[in-house]
């Protein structure tokens, strides 16, 4: 055989190979084709039965609409994935849908009616005394919305429109109620992290030695913030701490108080200071009542413009060292009233140049030498008398303690 024979037979080979493989090919498409058909007409054959089985049974009973249910809804969905191509049943399977339509309507009306029941369930098991979360308002909120659409999907020929229609007028009053504290707690949240942030404010208002203006600005902040905490009504979930955060934030005022009295009692600490660093034997009887009526005005009209200073500490301790003073006056006009005991009637000569007050002197029924423990002297005729340099002495030194305490407190 030569070769151009040769060449001429290798092209009908191939031939008969490409032949032979769309035959297969062809065969293998036919086969899978009748599966698919078959498969499809099975799923109508399937649907039937079950859809059958199903609207037959009583669904009034819960367990038997379950079983019903579950039926349904598998033999529709076997229906709807049959595809719209000719010579594999779809017509069937919609003949199948529209023979069945209504009772597939009244298992599907029943199945929303069921879930809106379930969703609405935490909406409508909700009292006053009960308290969420902005985020879980939400969420009850966003379920009995779902419940609502549901039932509004539910057809007006079916069993269950009648008592879908009465439970959607209960959901939808229910709704306004959940509505209301859904926004009542984000009010009362916002108010309560407004509250909190003016507190802050105030607190680094108060660092560093604020001065008196800073001091009321802080002051305004914490009282605003009070009045924030009493909008918040009960039923939210920080009505419980508000209380207790009012406490807290009049602490606060209370602690700015005490600043601001600091500040405006300092210069009069130093007033009182002065006076007392100035007193000696020399001091004049004049001078002294003048000083002493000067501080007394001065204490008086800082408690009436500033009233946050009649609490502070400082004040106690400064007016205990006015009444010592007072006190010091009170002897100290008994002597310039002439009746102290003179010179001569001293036993010592060395005292011969002194005045001195009888021990039974007593300052508002209090005896003197019980009051100020100061020393006692007799005379010649075992008369019992007290110095009155010594008494003034005494007095001004316990006054003297208790402006030191003053400006400790400041």
């Amino acid at each position: 055989m030569n070769i151009a024979e040769n060449n001429n037979k290798i092209p009908n080979k191939k031939l008969v190979l490409v032949g032979l493989i769309s035959v297969v090919m062809f065969t293998g498409g036919l086969i899978g084709w009748i599966k698919f058909k078959q498969e499809q007409e099975k799923k109508v054959q399937q649907s039937q039965a079950l859809l059958t089985q199903a609207c037959q049974t009583d669904i009034s009973a819960n367990r038997n609409f379950l079983d019903a249910s579950k039926k349904v809804n598998e033999a529709t969905r076997l229906l709807y994935s049959v595809p719209n191509i000719p010579g594999l049943g779809y017509q069937e399977a919609q003949s199948g849908l529209n023979n069945f339509s209504t009772c597939i309507k009244t298992v599907n009306a029943k199945e929303k009616f069921f879930e809106a029941k379930r969703l609405s369930k935490k909406a409508l098991g909700i009292d006053e005394q009960m308290t969420f979360s902005v985020p879980e308002w939400e969420g009850i909120r966003s379920d009995l919305v779902k419940a609502i659409d549901l039932l509004k999907t539910i057809p007006n020929n079916v069993n269950t429109y009648p008592q879908s229609q009465k439970a959607l007028k209960v959901y939808q009053n229910q709704f306004q109620q959940v509505n209301q504290r859904l926004q009542q707690e984000q009010a009362a949240v916002n108010a309560f992290n407004n509250a909190e942030n003016l507190k802050n404010e105030a607190d680094k208002l108060t660092r560093n030695s604020p001065n008196l203006e800073t001091l009321n600005e802080a002051e305004s902040k914490v009282r605003n913030a009070i009045q924030l905490i009493k909008t918040i009504p009960q039923g939210t979930t920080v009505s419980e701490k508000s209380q207790d955060t009012i406490l807290i934030y009049q602490d606060k005022i209370e602690g700015i108080h005490y600043l601001i009295g600091s500040r405006n009692l300092e210069p009069l600490v130093k007033l009182f200071s002065k006076f007392a660093d100035s007193l000696n034997s020399k001091t004049e009887y004049q001078d002294y009542a003048n000083k002493v009526k000067n501080l007394n005005k001065k204490l008086a009209e800082m408690i009436k413009e500033a009233p946050v200073t009649n609490n502070h500490p400082s004040t106690k301790a400064l007016k205990s060292a006015l009444n010592r003073y007072n006190d010091a006056l009170i002897v100290w006009q008994y002597c310039q009233k002439g009746k102290c005991q003179n010179s001569l009637s001293a036993g010592i000569i060395e005292f011969r140049n002194v005045l001195w007050i009888p021990d039974s002197f007593k300052i508002k029924n209090v005896p003197l030498t019980k009051k100020y423990k100061v020393k006692e002297t007799s005379n010649l005729f075992t008369q019992k008398f007290v110095q009155l340099n010594q008494v003034r002495s005494a007095i001004w030194e316990q006054a003297k303690s208790d402006i030191q305490e003053a400006q400790g407190q400041i």
